[in-house]
């Protein structure tokens, strides 16, 4: 009876570690929102001089940053330094790749996809850490605005649906507008919000001193 108690309690343990690896691999990553200069100088204009944890705080969650990035900025200022950011894992066979995109596009006439786009990335890095991610491949695509090259080429060659390509760029254009448009609004209400907190708080502040004297 002891014995099978002791295997009982054997089982739940590995169990209860079951769930614990499983719960780990759900964690993902949060969102890293990037601030503009612009936006880097407005938070610490709103820190003011000497700042108080408080304040880092409100500000922090005012622009949605960590309160780490508000004190290098405080420290350091807002300008991005040379050489900052993740380098890139293999310069060369980016270079490779976008020769390679280039060519068969003008002589296929067609766009490339996403699925020969990775297989050709897999071929030319080489290295058996690179999977050639669903990440890799957006940056990969948007810092070297592949789709504005490729659509480019086939225009040249006379192979672009002109009539779809700009009625789809008038699309993307008037909705990135808009996203641009309602995220300024958010972020001016939220400035706005901060600084009646901050008025608030002063008011109450300087009551207290009255009532004290």
């Amino acid at each position: 009876m002891q014995h099978q108690d002791e295997t009982s309690n054997i089982i739940i343990q590995i169990q209860e570690e079951c769930k614990i690896v499983v719960d780990l691999t759900q964690l993902r990553r949060e969102h890293y929102n990037v601030l503009s200069k612009k936006e880097k100088d407005e938070a610490l204009l709103m820190l003011g001089p000497n700042p108080l944890f408080n304040d880092f705080k409100t500000v922090s969650q005012a622009f949605g940053t960590t309160i780490k990035n508000l004190k290098r900025w405080l420290r350091c200022g807002t300008e991005r330094k040379k050489g900052c950011g993740r380098k890139k894992l293999n310069p060369y066979a980016e270079k490779q790749l976008i020769d390679w995109v280039i060519e068969k596009v003008q002589q296929t006439g067609k766009k490339i996809s996403r699925q020969e786009l990775r297989g050709k990335a897999l071929e030319l890095f080489k290295n058996q850490h690179f999977c050639a991610s669903k990440g890799f491949l957006d940056k990969f695509v948007k810092s070297y605005q592949l789709k504005n090259r490729m659509n480019e080429i086939l225009k040249r060659i006379g192979k672009l649906n002109t009539k779809n390509f700009y009625k789809k760029s008038k699309q993307i254009q008037t909705k990135i507008e808009e996203e641009l448009q309602v995220e300024t609004v958010k972020k001016e209400e939220e400035i706005e919000e901060v600084k009646i907190e901050n008025i608030n708080l002063k008011h109450n502040k300087n009551c207290s001193v009255f009532q004290i004297q």
